[in-house]
């Protein structure tokens, strides 16, 4: 059976192999399918073919068909220093003398398919085939997903473009990031942002809350157990730290991180090493750490409950998250995004909220920031049963000292406000009625201390 290779034509292949009558039958069989072929016979030529260096690596090959016994060296090896340009799952390892151990080492190293010598053609073409798919099918999903949360940082106040800005420039960099700022102002999101334009972007980022995992589990939490470590450690498990490998790490709420373990994350930050519980293996890895913090920590260094040297190790870049009150005029904005959201996620049909509902929301201090605001407009959502929404009863004023007068209500007030200008200003009477009038009618029963007559005397309305 022909395999179907039209995934082969127009793409890049390299073929690492010291046999040349091995790199010519493969070049023949892949350039029969219209491939374009780059043959090395070293591990150097190899590198050099692919212009690897120890920050970029030719993104234009597609598939690399790599032999395991080079002159210069071991090609799983080579396949370990490619996964950390996350190359090794473009990789077909082919061996002449190929063992069940090396064949699971190399898929274990991430190399997408293992082919013993010799080989026929056609296995080596649906192989082939199979990888090239997979990464474009992957690649494209990727490129999706990337337009999908495009620009997740919603704002147009100088304070979030400020943020934008500081993404722009450190997200492609390995720097670490420090995200200051009150609970519910979207520090997880800044992380994801800096993780999704980053070049880690096709590995998934995990994120540890410090303050949600009990003291005595968080050294195994972020650095794993060997099997037997303490009672209860039935086999061995990977920590974050060791999952995160290439990745990117959020470790939030860090000032919640108790001081012996601070010392331990100090020890990774520095050389990339740690170990075990229970272990004495010593493991390297390459993880982008981002840290969040709603507290002071420079106050938290002065008073001894946080390393001063962890402080500086973390904070090479510092993005302070605004609270929303100091943005207010990004509420409608988000409020409308927040919104279109809850109705696409509960299947509420298209909801609107009226200029009325969103003043309501602008002069409220919104002490939960954004996370609030979202939880108050999908129950908003959730509870309405109008199209239009009029009005936001789900807002705690209790706080307030006195609700302020609102702008559209001071307009009211003024006498020499005529009838044509107030419909005109409401859009229509209707619309007036069904937003600013339950309101406007209970502020001048309030001004008149429950006087029903003097209060109609004063709008020259019938008691």
């Amino acid at each position: 059976m022909k395999a179907k290779t039209s995934a082969i034509k127009g793409s890049k292949i390299l073929i690492v192999d010291d046999h040349r009558n091995i790199r010519v039958s493969l070049r023949m069989t892949l350039e029969s399918e219209g491939a374009t072929v780059v043959e090395a016979s070293t591990l150097s030529a190899a590198k050099t073919a692919l212009n690897l260096t120890d920050g970029s690596i030719d993104h234009t090959v597609d598939l690399i068909l790599l032999d395991i016994r080079l002159p210069d060296g071991n090609g799983l090896d080579f396949l370990s220093q490619l996964g950390k340009h996350e190359k090794a799952n473009r990789v077909i390892v082919i061996s002449g003398e190929g063992t069940a151990v090396e064949a699971f080492r190399a898929t274990e190293i991430g190399a997408f398919d293992f082919i013993e010598k010799p080989f026929t053609p056609e296995r080596v073409l649906v192989s082939a085939t199979r990888c090239i798919e997979f990464h474009r099918i992957e690649s494209a999903n990727a490129d999706l997903s990337k337009a999908r949360s495009a620009q997740e940082i919603v704002g147009q106040h100088t304070k979030i473009k400020d943020v934008i800005s500081i993404v722009d420039k450190v997200a492609p960099t390995n720097g670490r990031v420090l995200i200051t700022g009150e609970s519910g102002t979207g520090k997880e999101l800044i992380a994801r942002e800096i993780h999704r334009r980053s070049s880690r972007s096709r590995r998934t980022m995990i994120k540890v809350n410090c303050a949600a995992i009990p003291k005595n589990l968080m050294e195994s939490e972020l650095f794993g157990h060997e099997k037997g470590a303490f009672t209860g450690a039935i086999k061995t498990r990977l920590g974050v730290f060791e999952r995160a490998d290439n990745g990117t790490l959020f470790l939030d709420e860090i000032g919640e991180l108790d001081l012996d373990l601070q010392a331990k994350l100090l020890r990774v930050l520095q050389n990339g090493e740690f170990s075990r519980v229970g272990g004495e293996k010593t493991i390297k890895t390459d993880v982008r750490v981002i840290c969040a913090t709603n507290r002071d920590l420079k106050q938290m260094c002065q008073t001894g409950e946080f390393r001063e040297d962890l402080f500086y190790r973390l904070n090479v870049v510092t993005i302070h998250s605004p609270a929303l009150r100091d943005r207010s005029t990004d509420i409608p904005e988000l409020s409308r995004r927040f919104l279109h959201e809850c109705c696409q996620e509960h299947s509420l049909g298209q909801k609107e909220l009226s200029e009325f509902a969103l003043k309501q929301l602008e002069i409220y201090t919104w002490p939960g920031n954004v996370r609030e605001l979202r939880n108050v407009i999908e129950r908003t959502a959730i509870f309405s049963s109008d199209p239009v929404i009029d009005h936001i009863d789900d807002i705690d004023n209790s706080s307030a000292v006195e609700r302020p007068v609102r702008a559209h209500e001071k307009s009211l007030l003024d006498p020499n406000t005529d009838s044509v200008t107030l419909c005109l200003k409401s859009q229509s009477w209707e619309r007036f009625q069904e937003t600013a009038g339950r309101e406007f009618l209970i502020f001048m029963l309030a001004k008149s201390n429950g006087n029903v007559s003097e209060a109609a005397r004063s709008l020259d309305l019938e008691r």
